[in-house]
C-alpha cells in the first residue's frame, strides 16, 4: 500500500532537494563566491543520502 511506503516523506524530500539545487544554480548565476554555491549543492548530496524505500 502506498501509505507504507511513506510518499508524503519522498515527496518532501523531492522539494527540497530540487529547491536546494535552484538554490545552487542561483547562487552560481549570481557570482556567489564557490564555498556558497557548494553549500547548498552539499546540503542536497545530504538528502540523498536519507534512506527512502526503493520500491517508490
Amino acid at each position: 500500500m502506498l501509505r507504507d511506503r511513506s510518499l508524503g516523506r519522498k515527496r518532501s524530500m523531492a522539494l527540497r532537494e530540487h529547491a536546494l539545487g535552484l538554490e545552487a544554480l542561483t547562487r552560481f548565476a549570481d557570482g556567489d563566491p564557490l564555498w556558497r554555491v557548494h553549500e547548498a549543492v552539499f546540503a542536497v548530496l545530504a538528502l540523498e543520502s536519507e534512506p527512502v524505500d526503493p520500491r517508490l
